[in-house]
């Protein structure tokens, strides 16, 4: 059987003022190389506490009581820091529910992405800035020239979204953890970004964990899905998760 490149084994997190409050408990996720997979819940269910986990980030208000997070079979709390550092970023990236959350207002959309090339992959600034213009391509964006010349709160929320994934997987990462990455576009830039994460799955060989609260969507795109209630994964038959799919329109 072959070792998937990342897997959460039997996550159970805890409040730090309260132990007996869970908020993860006994969460498992196996991340296959070039799958898609989704990870569904509604507000509270813990499944974006769960992507800080993926990468390796326990919540400052947080324990981790028991479980581990492995990557290719091996624990990445036991990654020394400047393995970690570059672990995220390199070879696994995160794109934010907000995208604004991923720019700095200050800098271009373009030098920012120039910038991580240069951080992660050893570019020059010249070499550096001509995969940038093929990343935000890649991603769906039209003009990638005017787009990199913008400043992120110059851009709609559909380049909003695909200048994010640009910068998410111009490192070329093995696995991209999408949080959130259509919950403010309308029904025809939420089909473009899923059509996207296919592209992407195929021209980068690209895992992906999709985070979101529309179970309907996912199980249209996903390979596997793991459905999140109150920190608990649970089958698709819990009312809950049937909730969920006749939310999101199936």
């Amino acid at each position: 059987m072959n070792t998937p490149l990342l897997a959460a084994r039997g996550i159970t997190l805890a409040l730090r003022e309260r132990p007996g409050t869970l908020i993860l408990n006994d969460v498992s996720l196996v991340v296959p190389r070039g799958k898609i997979i989704g990870v569904v819940g509604g507000s509270g269910s813990g499944k974006t506490t769960l992507a800080c986990m993926l990468l390796g980030f326990v919540p400052e208000a947080m324990r981790l009581k028991s479980g581990q997070v492995l990557w290719e079979g091996k624990n990445i709390q036991a990654m020394d820091a400047h393995t970690l550092r570059h672990w995220r970023g390199g070879r696994v990236s995160l794109s934010f529910q907000e995208p604004a959350s991923a720019f700095d207002p200050v800098f271009t959309v373009g030098d920012q992405i120039t910038e991580m090339l240069m951080a992660h992959g050893g570019n020059g600034r010249a070499r550096a800035q001509e995969k940038m213009l093929e990343f935000l391509a890649l991603a769906g964006v039209d003009d990638p020239r005017r787009v990199a010349a913008g400043y992120v709160h110059e851009l709609s929320g559909g380049l909003r979204q695909r200048a994010m994934i640009a910068l998410a997987v111009c490192t070329r990462p093995a696995v991209l953890v999408a949080d959130e990455p259509t919950s403010s576009l309308d029904v025809i830039l939420q089909a473009r970004i899923m059509a996207l994460f296919r592209t992407l799955r195929r021209e980068l060989d690209l895992s992906i964990v999709l985070i979101t609260h529309d179970l309907g969507m996912v199980q249209r795109l996903a390979d596997a899905t793991v459905i999140l209630v109150r920190g608990r994964v649970v089958a698709g038959d819990h009312p809950e998760a049937q909730a969920l799919l006749s939310a999101g329109g199936m």
